[in-house]
């Protein structure tokens, strides 16, 4: 059933307000055909010889069955104009057929039927030709009939009224399908903006996904080289401080020259930095070797002051307390002049001008 419903009312078009007109159009002519079936029992039982009853009831039918054929075709306003015309034969007919006293009078009252059917299938400026075809064929019919409208004054009046009920039917719907035409119009023109609207922010996402993409794997690339500026600079630090180890023992090397005896010889000038490496240098040697001399060597020492003297004498205190004998050797004669002009007291030390003069001591 499903099925059928959905076949019944698929029209090849894609208009919107065609669609729904023809819909309407299917709908009002299954409800006339069912109606036409309804009629042909009475028509049995209300007339002597229903063979002309029957006639148009069945050509009825078929024009409907037309109507909704042509309607899914596409043809909407056609299919329309069959319908309406099929509902106002059976209106006029009993005027020409005269079929009672008081049909050339109450028939066209019914006409508007076919006017309201037109608002409902037709578009609105085809009210107005509905309403043309209805009135032509109503004077057609009375002059087929041979009815002399205004013979009294109660012809006078009900044709009157018949005609005028007709026109302001058909100014009605052709207002009423006008305001609907209109306001479906603006709901297309809004919605096509809200399709439009919604394809420009899908453009709009998909161009700010696509960038966000593009500044994600941007950023993803910048963080991947910092890291590996940061790796690279990590490993120039260690060089760096393996280099400054390595300048930091070479500035101060301590050299063995026998099993027990040590050499340091310093040259340059000693800054505190310089006197901390040589402490420390001197210090872990004796620890490493077990040394019991070591001897410094500061002829290569332009200059010593008091802080320079007094970093000797602490190198001295600390490896005394490690049980190594310090020997400071290579004093210049203006460097000792300093020194006494300085008075800094170096008794504690045991001093010789020379390393060879130190080492010749030192074997006897």
């Amino acid at each position: 059933m499903r099925a059928f419903t959905t076949w019944l009312f698929q029209i090849q078009t894609t208009d919107e307000d065609d669609l729904r007109r023809g819909r309407t159009n299917i709908i009002v002519s299954l409800v006339m055909i069912i109606l036409a079936i309804l009629a042909i029992p009475i028509s049995f039982l209300a007339e002597n010889n229903p063979t002309s009853g029957i006639t148009i009831i069945s050509v009825g039918i078929i024009a409907y069955t037309v109507s909704i054929a042509v309607t899914k075709a596409g043809r909407v306003n056609i299919g329309g104009l069959i319908l309406i015309s099929f509902v106002t034969l059976p209106i006029l007919t009993p005027i020409v057929a005269q079929t009672s006293p008081t049909s050339p009078f109450t028939s066209p009252f019914y006409l508007i039927l076919s006017t309201l059917v037109a608002g409902l299938t037709l578009r609105p400026i085809l009210t107005w030709a509905v309403l043309i075809i209805n009135l032509v064929g109503l004077f057609v019919a009375w002059n087929i009939a041979g009815i002399n409208l205004f013979a009294d004054a109660l012809g006078t009046s009900l044709g009157a009224a018949a005609i005028f009920l007709q026109i302001g039917t058909a100014l009605f719907t052709f207002v009423g399908g006008q305001i609907t035409a209109t306001a479906l119009h603006e709901a297309r023109q809004r919605r096509e903006e809200a399709r439009q609207i919604a394809g420009q922010l899908a453009t709009l996402n998909a161009t700010l996904e696509a960038q966000v993409a593009q500044r994600t794997a941007a950023l993803q690339q910048a963080l991947y080289e910092l890291e590996q500026r940061a790796a690279e600079q990590a490993r120039l630090l260690a060089e760096n401080e393996q280099q400054r180890q390595a300048i930091r023992e070479l500035s101060v090397p301590v050299l063995p020259i026998r099993e027990t005896t040590l050499v340091m010889p310093l040259v340059g000038a000693l800054d505190t930095a310089r006197l901390a490496d040589m402490q420390q240098q001197a210090l872990e040697q004796i620890a490493r070797t077990n040394a019991r001399d070591l001897f410094i060597d500061v002829t290569g020492v332009p200059v010593i002051d008091t802080q320079v003297a007094k970093g000797l004498i602490q190198v001295v205190e600390a490896a005394r307390l490690m049980g190594t004998r310090v020997t400071l050797v290579g004093i210049r004669p203006e460097v000792a002049q300093t020194l006494v002009t300085l008075g800094i007291d170096l008794r504690s030390i045991r001093t010789f001008s020379t390393l060879q003069a130190a080492l010749g001591e030192g074997r006897k």
